[in-house]
């Protein structure tokens, strides 16, 4: 049986397909999932934030019921490619870059 976080990527992939993807799951014993996702991929260019959630929380609907919290940070190539790392540490995914 995959992870809850396992879960997620392979939900993401499949609607996405992400240049790169990191999911933490940070739900530590909470009755619902808690996640925070940093997702680059196509799919987001020339969207506006809002936009971005949105594609990902209809990616994530199987599992939204049970999902207590998410942190999305979603940006296209382009944009993500532009942001320096103070750019990435103020929308609060810096520590979400590491190892992507």
């Amino acid at each position: 049986m995959s992870s809850p976080a396992d879960r997620v990527k392979t939900l993401l992939e499949e609607a996405i397909k992400p240049e790169k993807l990191n999911v933490i799951d940070e739900s530590g014993g909470c009755e619902g999932f808690k996640f925070r996702i940093l997702i680059i991929a196509e799919a987001f260019a020339g969207k506006r934030t809002l936009q971005n959630h949105r594609i990902v929380q209809e990616a994530l609907a199987p599992i939204m019921k049970e999902t207590h919290a998410l942190t999305i940070c979603a940006y296209a190539p382009e944009k993500w490619n532009q942001m320096t790392t103070e750019d990435r540490e103020v929308a609060g995914c810096l520590d979400l870059a590491e190892g992507i």
